[in-house]
């Protein structure tokens, strides 16, 4: 009788543990916080609503009601919040089903976790992304680390910092492109209030020199006298994007770490696939600093933003009217003379009135100097022939003029989680 009894107490004891921290269930690890709102979770047939925090394990259901968020935490440095509206699905102590909503999901330690929607499963051991659910498609974006996103009969799909990549028919991974951000997004605010920071900074120098601008675009020789170098590949740019684009994103390519043309290249790809420059600036490395100081000088530079701006801009002689001719090799709309038609690019363009675009140049981009393009510049320690200092927040002002600090966005604003 004695055996009989310490026999059950050693299977009564291995039990315990193996619920405890065995298998892949981790169920002494996984918790489930309501946020705010009406938050249920539902397990073996019955639905329960969740007044602060409760245990969870594989198999139960988490849905958040239209004002409702909730954190699920799983094993290890494995979260995931949910928004409002929100289904899913506890698979196991490191993966989840999403059905329905947005979830945010973030990993530490080199803690893998893995989010299942359709066909398709994204995961990552150390970084943050959203998962943005929809009936037709969806969209997986990151903002930290990096993701990778695999779909049945598919290779991986890689998706870095400050991109995203629509999901068709929640099964077909397509090409990741720059992260789209909303000034209303909740997560967006929070996790991204530099990069929107930094954007307006971008967006309100460019609105402020567009609206001084007069009647002239500059040519390659006032890019060429920015760098001291042969620029020849802004050619194809000039005639197609607005004035405040260029100025950016030649900006944005001499702060880069690559060379200045692949640089400048590439920031117009990226606005091409609707990027903004905010995000550009940091998918291309631009110090915040030393860009925005920049960009303010080399507006001063132009001299728009004297008195007699409308009338006259600095830009150099190969200054052009706008929408006129590239001045350069006799070419027209921006093109070189006898260059194929440049790719089919996003959005912009056309009027100038888009948000850029126009696609890839053509190969060779003609015009270049046959002893190539300049390197970028040094590092200004100080930068003494800065008229603005490089000030940490150069003076910019409600029209874009350099008389003040602008305010960040996101001052005052009422938390998304209140």
């Amino acid at each position: 009788m004695k055996k009989i009894a310490i026999a059950l107490s050693v299977a009564l004891l291995a039990a315990t543990a193996y619920i405890l921290v065995g298998g892949d269930d981790g169920l002494g690890e996984m918790t489930l916080k309501r946020l705010r709102g009406d938050v249920t979770v539902a397990r073996a047939g019955e639905i329960n609503e969740l007044d602060d925090e409760t245990g969870i394990e594989p198999g139960d259901r988490v849905t958040t009601g239209s004002q409702g968020r909730a954190e699920l935490r799983l094993l290890g440095g494995r979260v995931a919040e949910m928004a409002p509206g929100t289904i899913l699905t506890v698979v196991s102590s490191t993966s989840v089903d999403g059905l329905a909503g947005s979830l945010l999901v973030s990993s530490e330690g080199r803690d893998e976790v893995a989010v299942g929607f359709g066909g398709v499963a994204a995961t990552t051991s150390e970084g943050m992304f959203r998962v943005d659910l929809g009936t037709g498609s969806s969209r997986v974006g990151v903002y930290d680390g990096t993701i990778s996103v695999s779909s049945p009969g598919d290779s991986d799909v890689t998706i870095e910092r400050f991109f995203e990549a629509a999901v068709a028919g929640n099964k077909r991974v397509l090409q990741p492109g720059p992260l789209q951000i909303d000034e209303g997004d909740a997560w967006d605010q929070i996790h991204l209030s530099d990069v929107l920071a930094l954007d307006a900074r971008i967006t309100k120098l460019g609105n402020g020199l567009a609206s001084q601008l007069g009647g002239s675009r500059p040519g390659v020789d006032y890019f060429s006298t920015l760098v001291n170098g042969p620029v020849g590949f802004v050619k194809p740019y000039l005639s197609d994007e607005r004035v405040p684009d260029l100025l950016i994103g030649f900006t944005i390519a001499r702060n880069s770490d690559s060379a200045i043309r692949s640089a400048f290249v590439r920031s117009f790809d990226l606005r091409g696939d609707d990027g903004r420059w905010g995000v550009i600036a940091r998918i291309m490395s631009a110090p915040e600093r030393r860009l925005v100081a920049q960009l303010g000088r080399t507006i001063v530079g132009t001299g728009i933003l004297t008195a007699e701006a409308a009338k006259e801009t600095s830009f150099g002689p190969t200054s052009e009217a706008v929408g006129s001719p590239a001045s350069d090799g006799g070419s027209t709309g921006g093109i070189p003379a006898g260059a194929p038609p440049p790719a089919p690019g996003g959005s912009g363009g056309g009027d100038g009135g888009g948000d850029g675009g126009g696609g890839a140049p053509p190969p060779g981009n003609g015009g270049d100097d046959p002893a190539g393009e300049p390197k970028p510049p040094p590092k200004e320690p100080g930068c003494p022939e800065n008229p603005l200092a490089c000030p940490e927040n150069p003076p910019i002002g409600d029209d874009g003029g350099l008389d003040e600090v602008p305010e960040s966005p996101l001052d005052g604003a009422k938390s998304p989680l209140d």
